[in-house]
């Protein structure tokens, strides 16, 4: 199979990394890297797609990781794969995705495959795509109540809203020319249940 994404998996726990890197060598072009330092230098000589994440690592953590990629203004898909439990700072956390460890090759590889689709759609669809996956993960984890008192948890709904009726069509041609429901949790706020990976 032609590799049409490069992957860059950034996990401390070297045995964990490499079986991801495994998982999927047989579609991607893959790069792995054991710490935030090694991710820094890898990105900086590499063009990358895709990022999976650690959250927790020692030296760089992956939210400096994640800064300093987005510093960079290349559109990559940042995916976070960790055992931290999202909090509300997970609303203003510029990930693409959030998947808590453990994590298994079906729903790791859905979730590489659903990044590169994003990125061949406009920034308005990658954007909304991101911010309800980020929503998805607060909602099945913190109290409802909870969160509508939070300005950023408030802050994200409202970006939400304005981008979608703006993605709305191209939402439609992503569930009918690929029918994967899971690129879209919850295409429309209150309006239909959350569907998890």
């Amino acid at each position: 199979m032609t590799h049409s994404s490069t992957v860059l998996i950034v996990e401390d726990e070297e045995n964990l990394a490499d079986l991801f890197g495994i998982w999927l060598q047989e579609q991607f072009e893959v790069h792995v890297a054991y710490s935030g330092e090694d991710a820094l230098e890898i990105f900086a000589e590499e063009p990358i797609d895709i990022v999976l994440l650690d959250r927790r690592m020692p030296g760089l953590s992956g939210t400096e990781v994640l800064q300093s990629i987005r510093e960079s203004g290349d559109a990559q898909q940042v995916i976070m794969i960790t055992a931290v439990q999202p909090t509300e700072d997970l609303a203003s956390i510029d990930v693409d995705d959030y998947l808590l460890k453990p994590i298994d090759r079906t729903k790791l590889l859905r979730a590489v495959e659903a990044a590169e689709l994003v990125l061949t759609y406009e920034d308005s669809l990658t954007e909304l795509l991101s911010l309800t996956a980020r929503k998805a993960t607060l909602e099945a984890n913190l109290d409802k109540t909870e969160l509508e008192k939070d300005e950023r948890y408030g802050g994200l709904l409202q970006r939400i809203r304005e981008l979608e009726e703006e993605a709305d069509t191209t939402l439609q041609r992503l569930e009918t020319d690929y029918q994967i429901d899971m690129l879209v949790r919850d295409q429309r706020i209150g309006s239909q249940p959350v569907e998890q990976f």
